[in-house]
């Protein structure tokens, strides 16, 4: 049951990033250019498979909800409920016209795609990290 759990957040996490898509390049300035490069950095992880990049990019309490929920390690959790690099390669070229809110150390992204979720991302540490 856990692992079903797991595999379902794992999924929700990597679909709701999939509706984010695009690029913000190479110095943002801006808080929202920072969200955007945060959400292509998590991205282009998830589209590389690297699995350990994308759980750096997100938050701690992020990483082990993920790992508790999946009964396995975060990157396990990713891998297991992988989308298809066709997806997440769409959902990057949509990230340079998403919609950025921005408060405080919390931002979001999107809303996106069919479920209408927005990435949700926290500032940690001077960075922005994927939080759910």
């Amino acid at each position: 049951m856990a692992r079903a759990a797991g595999t379902a957040l794992a999924l929700t996490v990597a679909l709701a990033v999939v509706a984010c898509g695009g690029s913000a390049g190479p110095d943002p300035t801006t808080p929202a250019d920072r969200v955007r490069a945060a959400a292509d950095a998590y991205l282009g992880a998830l589209s590389a498979r690297d699995w350990s990049r994308a759980c750096r990019s997100m938050t701690p309490q992020a990483r082990r909800d993920l790992a508790d929920a999946a009964g396995t390690s975060c990157a396990l959790a990713l891998a297991s409920g992988a989308t298809s690099a066709d997806e997440l390669q769409s959902a990057r070229r949509a990230v340079p016209g998403a919609i950025v809110r921005v408060r405080g150390s919390a931002a979001s992204i999107g809303p996106f795609g069919a479920s209408q979720q927005a990435l949700r991302l926290r500032r940690v540490g001077g960075r922005w990290l994927v939080a759910s």
